[in-house]
């Protein structure tokens, strides 16, 4: 007589579960990547532009941050999924680091393991999101460069 405990038999109860979860994310967008635009810019700090750091958007609604390496002419091009891939439509505040670690010239001296920032070379407040003042509207095509003026006054 053949066993009826069906080893490996999963009920219908139990796969049911996953099959909802796979279901509601499809209808809801789970995993869906945001809208993007090309955006890209330059970053002055007393007029002269800044020679290495990145820059930081981040959408008002939260989500994947958009980044970028600021190049030795002060300029940037965004990515939030890939490098240069753009960044989300709509308002984003921004924020901007220049740290002596990310000084491409200091680059050779600086140890392997070492895991410090060092200084910030620009004044604080542009460092965090909510302190920066700075926000752009990222629209769906035609975004002029983007171009923030740092300075020391508060």
């Amino acid at each position: 007589m053949p066993d009826s405990s069906a080893e490996g038999f999963q009920s219908p109860s139990r796969l049911a579960l996953p099959l909802l979860a796979l279901a509601l994310c499809w209808l809801l967008g789970c995993g869906q990547e945001a809208e993007l635009a090309p955006a890209q810019g330059k970053v002055l700090y007393n007029g002269q532009p800044l020679k290495f750091g990145s820059v930081m958007f981040q959408h008002e609604q939260g989500g994947q941050p958009s980044q970028a390496e600021i190049q030795p002419d002060g300029t940037f091009v965004l990515g939030t999924y890939e490098p240069g891939d753009g960044a989300r439509i709509g308002r984003n505040q921004v924020a901007i680091y220049c740290y002596e670690s990310q000084d491409p010239a200091k680059a050779a001296a600086r140890s392997a393991g070492e895991q410090s920032l060092g200084r910030l070379l620009i004044p604080q407040r542009y460092a965090m999101l909510n302190t920066s003042g700075l926000s752009v509207e990222v629209k769906p095509e035609g975004n002029e460069p983007f171009v923030f003026n740092l300075t020391d006054k508060p």
